[in-house]
């Protein structure tokens, strides 16, 4: 009792009280204005830390010290039977009561103003994020148990060149499956994803969020084929069909349509019309193609002479075979032999959708024509809406126009068909962003990276839009990881403006301009950093410096510009009045871009 009467003495538990009061309403304060000012959950945790480890230190210093009206004073100084001993209690009590009446309208405060308004914004948040998530799932649940991916066909012949040949047979069953409106088909890319994986059909029909598994193997034996098919269930992992074909070459084909045909029957779908079925060549040039596309596929560059080879010998055997045509153009430079393929191509297929998306890139980047570029991209669509090519042109070309939200359809649509492709997951990302949905891309980012991790820029990217979400230092850290050095140099820049470290800002900017400069000098030409030195500095608020390589990008690299009215890293140069009449000058006002048609929509 001895101990407690001496506290109470001493005023140690009023101050105790008091301080313990005027902590809890000090981080309450924190934890609503840190965040206003970008600060993150560290900086908050360190101010908890610094009042836990001052109430020892408090509680010492008010057993050992009294507060007088002369100053402190050792409590063995003080009389406790004057009134300035009873006047520093009561102002203790009055400090108390202040603390508790204080901490109390916060209180309030809080529960009545601002914990309904954060209510409201996270179920806003929480409305467009199901949305967002339910139009995608609606999509993928209106078919059903009509989805399904076709896995590589596995080569069992001796020969380890007809490995290109199993592939190729998976990819055209999946090509003639994607046709079909009622049947959600996953594309090449993440279905050949799992090649050389042992996952089991369960796993990976989860991942691709699919109904149905497709999978087969292949085996020559002189002239003959024996291609055998498995249908599989993948909830049960269980075998709703097989079938062997032994067939001569010459009829792989029909082997193609017969297990395309008994795929859709067994989905329980109407069978495909005469008009899809697989257009008939040569198989002996069919199987060089094959060959051909592997190696791009591969993107094995120094193989690209033999890919050439192999589509000279095919085309040798069947000169109109028009993949192995689109596949050789795919693989010329610009010059006389390209423009002798392309005439040819169109000669025999004037309406083919993959050279017409092509073209209208060319007409798009080298020509700015985009009327051209959009009217070609829609004669493709309209011919194959299905067709991935297409639609990924489709999307990116939106995106550069300023239609984004048509950019967002289109890429939710190919993120949905194609889950495992890096690009389309990192591209509907870029697209979020654009359109300000912050939180939507954060996630996207994070899937792309999660398949991706080491691609070029990813890091200066995903670090933007934390920048847009007000995280700086989250920012920073992507940015130290980025391996480009302009990309890693632009990020700096930006993040460490963001967290007010002037000088070290100034530096990045300086040496990303030194850079650049060398660049330029080196490829006696300017490269692309022009445009980058421009969003660094309006991002940074240096509007003269944004302007004066925004005009440096107009003259030398004008394709660097699309999209320039959407780009997040611009919107300060919004209320500039030089703003507009350069959109004017780059022919992206507002008006126009508003009045530009194009119509190309993801399928139904």
């Amino acid at each position: 009792m001895f101990i407690l009467d001496e506290l109470k003495r001493r005023n140690v538990l009023r101050v105790a009280a008091a301080y313990v009061a005027l902590s809890w309403l000090i981080i309450q304060v924190i934890e609503t204005l840190f965040p206003l000012f970008g600060f993150s959950d560290a900086a908050a945790r360190v101010v908890v830390l610094i009042l836990v480890i001052g109430f020892i230190p408090a509680m010492i210093f008010a057993w050992v010290f009294e507060l007088t009206p002369e100053g402190l004073k050792r409590d063995t100084e003080v009389d406790r039977t004057t009134t300035v001993s009873k006047r520093t209690t009561r102002r203790l009590d009055g400090l108390i009561i202040l603390s508790l009446v204080l901490a109390l309208g916060y209180f309030a405060f809080d529960k009545f103003v601002l914990t309904p308004q954060k209510q409201a914004q996270d179920l806003a948040t929480a409305t467009e994020e199901a949305r967002r998530e339910g139009r995608t799932q609606a999509r993928v649940e209106s078919y059903g148990d009509k989805s399904i991916a076709v896995l590589p066909f596995v080569n069992m012949s001796s020969d380890p060149e007809q490995e290109s040949f199993g592939d190729g047979i998976a990819e055209e069953l999946l090509n003639r499956l994607a046709h079909i409106p009622q049947l959600r088909v996953i594309s090449r890319s993440s279905a050949f994803s799992f090649k050389g994986t042992d996952i089991d059909i369960p796993t990976i029909a989860r991942k691709l969020n699919v109904a149905h598994i497709l999978e087969g193997s292949v085996r020559w034996s002189g002239d003959k084929i024996r291609i055998t098919a498995q249908l599989i269930e993948a909830a049960s992992d269980t075998h709703l069909w097989s079938e062997t074909f032994d067939r001569p070459f010459v009829d792989i084909f029909a082997i193609q349509d017969e297990v395309a045909a008994e795929v859709v029957r067994q989905l329980r779908i109407t069978l495909l019309d005469d008009s899809s079925r697989t257009a008939r060549v040569n198989p002996h040039a069919y199987a060089l193609y094959l060959q051909a596309r592997q190696i791009q596929l591969m993107q094995r560059e120094d193989e690209n002479p033999k890919a050439v080879a192999l589509l000279e010998r095919a085309l040798e055997i069947s000169p109109d075979y028009i993949d192995a045509l689109v596949l050789q153009y795919s693989f010329q430079d610009d010059g006389p032999q390209a423009e002798e393929t392309l005439d040819r191509i169109l000669t025999l297929d004037p309406d083919n959708p993959q050279i017409k998306s092509g073209m209208a890139l060319d007409r798009w980047a080298q020509h700015d024509d985009l009327a051209g570029a959009a009217r070609l991209l829609e004669e493709a669509a309209d011919t194959d809406p299905y067709d991935p090519i297409v639609l990924f042109g489709s999307a990116v070309f939106a995106e550069r126009i300023g239609k984004i939200d048509l950019a967002v359809r289109l890429g939710e649509y190919i993120a949905a068909r194609d889950p495992l492709f890096f690009w389309a997951q990192l591209n509907l990302a870029q697209q979020f962003l654009k359109a300000g949905r912050i939180e939507d891309a954060l996630r996207q980012f994070e899937t792309a990276i999660s398949i991706n991790e080491n691609a070029g820029a990813v890091r200066w990217k995903y670090g933007l839009a934390m920048l847009m979400a007000g995280n700086p230092e989250d920012a920073l850290a992507e940015f130290e990881r980025e391996e480009g050095t302009s990309y890693r140099l632009h990020g700096l820049a930006l993040a460490y403006h963001d967290l007010g470290k002037d000088e070290e800002s100034a530096a990045a900017l300086r040496e990303l301009t030194e850079l650049e400069r060398k660049l330029a000098e080196s490829r006696k030409r300017h490269s692309g950093w022009p445009y980058g030195l421009a969003r660094a500095h309006a991002w940074i608020g240096n509007a003269d410096e944004a302007f004066r390589h925004l005009e440096a990008t107009a003259e030398h690299t004008p394709g660097h510009l699309g999209g320039l009215a959407t780009h997040p890293l611009f919107q300060k140069l919004h209320e500039d009045p030089r703003w507009l009449p350069f959109l004017s000058s780059i022919g992206q006002t507002p008006e126009r871009v508003a009045a530009f048609k194009f119509n190309v929509e993801p399928p139904e």
